[in-house]
């Protein structure tokens, strides 16, 4: 099954939160992941003639669930959401937990925990094309803070992320690259090619980094142990 990704940029002005599509090709029926605003979501969908059949959620924090209940109010789709935030996430109408595997649109789509930012944060793995949906777990040269967790659960979350194909395409729930270089960045050729991503993620462009550039730039995620984690916050 082959599949677009489309990344919608919500809260502009304040949040700089990305939505994402996932549309099988040949289809108009699409998946929400994260709604973080309806009304861009809405213009997107317009935009391609597209169905949302489901809406999926990482975590109850307000600037990812506002669009949850318009845009099923508007199109009738079920919501996807942790089973350890379930009551959290409005017009959530199915849980999900931990390794668990759904199939949605013919795509299938792996859950993994990954508390930290919040207790019962999920991340969503495409495995056919390695795609992780983040939300608020890891960013690009960042992570999420840690508004309910503890950093041996953020470090931990980190290790299961740092498992999969390091050619593992992340797409996080904002973007706050340019403001989450850290003072040591080194200017190579690789990391020119690395910042490129980010100016087009910063005009809503589909520019994901690797799980492997990941590694190599973010300091968050060259911690190998729980010790130089919590040195490096």
């Amino acid at each position: 099954m082959t599949y677009k990704i489309t990344p919608i940029l919500c809260n502009e002005k304040h949040m700089a939160n990305f939505a994402y599509l996932i549309t099988p090709e040949g289809t108009n029926k699409t998946i929400i992941i994260d709604a973080a605003e309806a009304r861009p979501i809405i213009n997107e969908l317009e935009k391609q003639n597209l169905i949302p059949q489901y809406i999926l959620t990482t975590h109850h924090h307000f600037d990812h669930v506002e669009g949850n209940l318009p845009l099923q109010e508007k199109y009738k789709c079920p919501i996807i959401a942790p089973e350890k935030e379930f009551s959290q996430i409005p017009g959530a109408t199915i849980s999900v937990k931990d390794n668990e595997t759904i199939t949605l649109n013919d795509i299938k789509i792996k859950v993994i925990e990954a508390p930290g930012h919040t207790l019962g944060h999920i991340l969503y793995y495409i495995e056919n094309g390695n795609k992780l949906f983040t939300g608020d777990v890891l960013f690009n040269l960042c992570v999420g803070g840690l508004f309910e967790g503890t950093a041996e659960q953020m470090f931990h979350s980190l290790q299961r992320i740092k498992e999969l194909p390091n050619n593992t395409e992340i797409f996080p729930g904002h973007e706050y690259t340019r403001s989450c270089i850290p003072h040591n960045f080194k200017i190579t050729p690789e990391s020119k090619e690395y910042l490129k991503k980010m100016y087009l993620r910063e005009e809503g462009k589909l520019a994901p980094s690797t799980l492997l550039e990941e590694k190599l730039f973010n300091p968050y995620l060259k911690a190998e142990t729980l010790k130089d984690f919590l040195q490096g916050e």
